[in-house]
This record gives structure tokens, C-alpha cells and sequence, in this order.
């Protein structure tokens, strides 16, 4: 890092007059750079287009919900490149797939895409006929994962998310854990009526004339509507309740609980996931890392 820092320095030394006007807060420029050359002296959009140019490779900046920004520091087709992340707005991080926790190079490449995306994926699907076995195979190791990581039985029902949320396993594990919870509630939701529904058939069965009365007499009759009195106070009991707002701040309280576990629990799935996608990975692709290039689709980029 402080060779890097210091080759840099010099570089933006030697080709001063193409730095100096952008020079902030009127700032000397000869303290400019006697800052930048100090260890942990935070970097700005000058140092990375100096850097890029001094080591003839292309920098990549990724921000959230933004264009990519690509700093050119060399015309070449074949050129590297090196991608960070700008965050928050506040600093820069590396950008490395998921399941990459080395300390090798990334290897990160941008590919560009196109208006005509769509014709050439029409070109492409007729070659895909010749890998069907293959792409049947990695459909049900997804359904797999996905059924794995939910507890999810419903096979069509897996395949179906899987194909909205455009075969992203991660992303159907979330979805699929989120039905799976709003079948939960409704679940709940129905008891309340089908008790109802349940004390009214009994209600009719045990009145004077009902079937009940007839054949065992009415002593049941009068244990039912003792039964049916504590039912009604009940449910008074918790109209007087709905109506407190003690009761009320409680239930939200719950709610809110609920709410929490839930994001605990789609945090420790994703966790899960992540780690099953490390355990699986070939080693092979970590130790040589010129095998394995990784494409960061754009739909546009800003060059500088």
C-alpha cells in the first residue's frame, strides 16, 4: 500500500500541471500532495486517476443505485482493471464475489451490455438445446438448495419462484420464507372465526329442541349455556381490552417482536446459504486465479 501510495505521489508530482487546477479549498499543491504521501491521509478522485494512469489499468467505482464509474487510465482493450466500492459516501471498498475471502487478487472484469441484448440471447437459445441435460441438472440442485434451506416440501412451488426471481437461490429462499410466514398469520387470522362457527353448531345442537336435548335430556342444555356465558364474557373481556390502550401498545409491541425474529430468521438462512455456497466452492478456483474471471454487467458506465 505505501509503495503504491508513494509511486502515485510522484507520479501526480511529475505530471503536475494535469492535477494542480483540480487542487480543492485552495489548498498549495506542493502540500497537497505532502499530505497524500502520508500513511492513512484519505485519497481523493485524483489519486485514483493517477494511480490508474501510472499503472495503465482502468478503475471501476461502485455505488448504490448509481451508474458505474469508470476511470480510464489506459486505452487498451486488454487492460486490468481494479474495482472498488465508494460507500455511503464516506470511503472506499474492494469489491470481491461472495464467496471470496482470499487475499488474491479478485479478478473482476466489466462487460458491457447492449440494446440488442435480447436478439442475441434469441441467437444463443437454440445452442442451449444441447446442454438441456446440464441446465435440468442445475435447476434441481437450486430446487434442492432452496427446499433445503426453507424446509419447503412444494417442489412446483420452489420452481415457480425460482423462475420469478430470475433462478437467484438466495433470492427464493428469502421469498419462499416470507410465504411460509404469511401463512402463518392467516393461519392464526382463521381460528378466531371457525371457533365462532364451532359454538354456534353447538349452541344449536344443545338447545331445547335439538338433537342433543332429545336424546340425553336438557342437563347438558344448561351446561352449555353455563358454557356459553363464560364464552360471552370472555369475548367482553377482550372488546374491554382491545379498548385499552395498554393492551394495545402491548400488541404492538408484539408485533414489532415478531417482526424482528423474522428478519433474524432470513438473516440466518442468507447466512446459511452463503456459507453452503463456500463449503461447495473448488479450491481450484481460489488457487489459480487466472481461471476464473468474474463479469460485472453494466447497462452504462460514466469514463472519466
Amino acid at each position: 500500500h505505501l509503495r503504491h501510495r508513494q509511486e502515485t505521489v510522484e507520479f501526480m508530482v511529475r505530471q503536475r500541471g494535469d492535477f494542480e487546477p483540480f487542487v480543492e479549498d485552495d489548498v498549495p499543491f506542493d502540500k497537497h500532495v505532502a499530505n497524500l504521501a502520508k500513511p492513512g491521509t484519505f485519497a481523493g478522485n485524483d489519486a485514483i486517476v493517477a494511480f490508474a494512469r501510472n499503472n495503465q489499468m482502468n478503475v471501476v467505482i461502485h455505488q448504490l443505485n448509481a451508474p458505474l464509474w469508470q476511470i480510464r487510465g489506459t486505452d487498451r482493450s486488454d487492460a486490468r482493471e481494479l474495482h472498488i466500492a465508494y460507500r455511503y459516501g464516506e470511503h472506499y471498498d474492494s469489491v470481491r464475489r461472495i464467496s471470496d475471502d482470499s487475499e488474491a487478487p479478485a479478478h473482476l472484469r466489466m462487460e458491457m451490455l447492449c440494446k440488442h441484448d435480447s436478439n442475441k440471447a434469441e441467437e444463443v437459445k437454440p445452442q442451449k438445446g444441447d446442454s438441456e441435460d446440464e441446465t435440468e441438472v442445475e435447476l434441481e440442485d437450486a430446487v434442492q438448495k432452496v427446499c433445503s434451506a426453507t424446509g419447503c416440501l412444494d417442489m412446483d412451488l420452489v420452481s415457480h419462484v425460482l423462475e420469478v426471481e430470475d433462478y437467484n437461490v438466495e433470492s427464493a429462499i428469502v421469498a419462499i420464507l416470507q410465504l411460509k410466514e404469511g401463512e402463518g398469520i392467516g393461519t392464526e387470522e382463521q381460528q378466531e372465526p371457525l371457533g365462532r362457527e364451532q359454538k354456534s353448531c353447538s349452541r344449536t345442537l344443545w338447545e331445547e329442541n335439538g338433537t342433543g336435548s332429545r336424546i340425553f335430556g336438557n342437563q347438558n342444555l344448561h351446561q352449555s349455556e353455563a358454557e356459553n356465558d363464560k364464552g360471552q364474557a370472555g369475548s367482553r373481556e377482550e372488546n374491554r381490552a382491545s379498548r385499552n390502550p395498554k393492551v394495545v401498545a402491548k400488541k404492538q409491541r408484539k408485533e414489532q417482536q415478531r417482526l424482528e425474529k423474522k428478519k433474524r430468521q432470513e438473516e440466518r438462512h442468507r447466512q446459511k446459504v452463503l456459507a453452503t455456497k463456500r463449503d461447495i466452492a473448488d479450491p481450484r478456483t481460489e488457487t489459480d486465479p487466472a481461471n476464473h474471471v468474474t463479469l460485472v454487467k453494466a447497462m452504462a458506465a460514466l469514463n472519466i
